[in-house]
């Protein structure tokens, strides 16, 4: 309920700031402006929209192609917004430097409506080139990014797959998950780890897509921790569904890696455990099992939680969470949002690694923030 009200909120906000500035100051006839007026709206209400349809019990490819319109529509209506209040805001900061230099010229002024209706029209086409980018980045293949870690502490060299964020859910071809499942398993890892908003559907609707991700094949069980989204979607048919799998669920839970002397600890997602009575992170039962002397691991969906820990108590903590942003310029409220977007940091001698994600939620769009698996090789240091 609150997640619809905030969302309705927004999108009457964001309805009538892009309607107003797209064609409130036109010159264009009425029904053009009527028809660009309900594509906007429609565009920002539209993840009301598919959570009301995921309730009618459609057939999946009505539901997914349904789905992937309206995110379309919404992710379209975001880039549209952002690239008039960028286009207003230079232009009438210019403007005002022009006037203060040579005094008024209406030829260039923002409020010429003959200069406005040519101004809207480009910003619309780039709309469309980004668009089309977006989606292009959206959906192809995640990328490889390759990270290396040396200790002395680590006994044998190791090698750790990190998938987060693919978000899973009805729309999400079977097919689409039996790629990723084997270019991880074509890895040959030790051990595979799932960092948070693996799934993103009720339990009952991802039957064929869980049976595909169970493929996961690697030295060790895959650990799963979970994200906001699995809590979103029920948290406990999810633990059970991934037990049944047979990855192990890293909730305030580690297991030794005695082979590397490497010892891998999760936690739930803090956001959620920070206002919850029910569920909560417990770091020191998380890390109960670890051994004096080994190389700790933290996986934590939120990567702001490693401002709580010391360089004593983790090496290395793995993150998703923030999608790098997902779609530019959506990067800026991201990272106000989250302090640690995107890449590799070094926060008081711990390395934090924050994942853009393997997939994206809602449109299938991404601009300027890449999808990735993330190849981790952790080297034994003489």
């Amino acid at each position: 309920m609150y997640f619809a009200i905030a969302s309705a909120i927004i999108a009457i906000a964001c309805s009538a700031i892009t309607v107003k500035t797209l064609v409130g100051y036109s010159d264009i006839r009425r029904r053009y402006k009527i028809i660009a007026g309900i594509l906007v709206v429609f565009g920002w209400f539209s993840p009301l929209f598919v959570g009301w349809l995921r309730t009618l019990n459609l057939e999946e490819g009505v539901y997914s192609v349904a789905s992937h319109l309206l995110y379309l529509m919404f992710g379209a209506s975001f880039i549209l917004f952002a690239m008039l209040l960028f286009r207003d805001v230079v232009w009438f900061a210019l403007y005002g430097i022009y006037r203060k230099l040579f005094g008024e010229n209406w030829k260039i002024h923002p409020k010429n409506i003959n200069l406005l209706d040519k101004a809207n029209l480009i910003v619309v086409l780039l709309t469309i080139i980004f668009v089309g980018i977006a989606i292009h980045n959206g959906t192809k293949d995640p990328e490889l990014k390759k990270l290396e870690f040396a200790s002395s502490r680590i006994s044998k060299d190791m090698r750790i797959v990190m998938i987060s964020d693919t978000h899973i859910n009805r729309a999400t071809p079977v097919e689409k998950v039996k790629k990723l499942v084997d270019r991880v398993n074509a890895l040959s890892p030790d051990i595979i780890v799932l960092v948070g908003d693996i799934a993103d559907d009720k339990v009952d609707a991802l039957k064929k897509h869980m049976e595909v991700l169970g493929g996961l094949k690697a030295k060790y069980p895959p650990l799963y921790t979970f994200g906001n989204h699995e809590f979103y979607n029920g948290l406990i048919p999810w633990q059970f569904k991934f037990k049944t799998m047979g990855f192990l669920i890293m909730f305030n839970h580690g297991v030794r890696i005695p082979d590397h002397n490497v010892y891998i600890a999760g936690i739930p997602d803090a956001h959620i455990a920070n206002n919850s009575d029910v569920w909560n992170v417990n770091f020191v039962q998380a890390f109960k099992g670890a051994k004096k002397g080994s190389y700790r691991i933290l996986l934590s969906h939120t990567p702001d939680f490693v401002d709580y820990l010391n360089k004593d108590s983790v090496d290395l903590q793995l993150s998703g969470h923030t999608h790098g942003g997902q779609i530019f310029p959506f990067h800026i409220l991201a990272k106000y949002a989250n302090k640690y977007l995107s890449g590799l940091y070094d926060v008081n001698g711990i390395k934090l690694y924050v994942s853009n994600g393997a997939g994206y939620w809602g449109p299938a769009m991404r601009l300027f923030a890449p999808s990735e698996i993330t190849l981790i090789e952790l080297k034994a240091k003489p």
